[in-house]
């Protein structure tokens, strides 16, 4: 299945309150945030990452290896480019690691190849400038690093 067909499937589950299969971390949090397709939304989204980061400190490697939390990763990933494509009036394409290194050679030098950059996307055709976007590497600065200025609302912001 493409990637971007993934991303839509991700989207219907957080929309109809479903979890994917393996789970859903934080399924409950995810619904009291009010993830509406909002710009707005987006700084929702980093308090919800900043509360998880404070309370649980997760460690990497330990929280990617349970597949209900790499679920809620892809579900934030794929729910920030729809929010930027939808505000941008965009079309967004959903690629893989390897998929975007055969598009974007280039990036190879740029990107290494890591859960980070598993899902990337391209925006286009919109009333911005569009382009490549990793949101996925966004969502983990922000709920792995303590950098305030690092958010996910400002790393959306640079395609709005």
């Amino acid at each position: 299945m493409p990637i971007t067909e993934i991303a839509n499937k991700y989207l219907e589950v957080l929309h109809n309150g479903e979890e994917p299969d393996g789970g859903l971390s934080f399924k409950k949090a995810l619904g009291q945030s009010r993830l509406d397709y909002s710009i707005e939304s987006l700084s929702r989204v980093d308090a919800l990452l900043d509360q998880i980061r404070t309370r649980l400190r997760p460690a990497y490697n330990e929280f990617i290896s349970h597949q209900a939390n790499v679920n809620f990763l892809y579900v934030l990933a794929f729910y920030i480019g729809k929010v930027v494509a939808i505000e941008t009036h965009s079309r967004i394409e959903w690629y893989g690691y390897d998929e975007m290194i055969a598009l974007i050679p280039s990036n190879r030098d740029f990107f290494p190849n890591c859960f980070g950059t598993s899902v990337t996307c391209i925006l286009s055709g919109g009333t911005k400038k569009g382009g490549f976007f990793v949101p996925l590497a966004a969502v983990e600065t922000r709920l792995y690093d303590d950098v305030p200025d690092k958010s996910v609302a400002f790393s959306a912001g640079a395609f709005m």
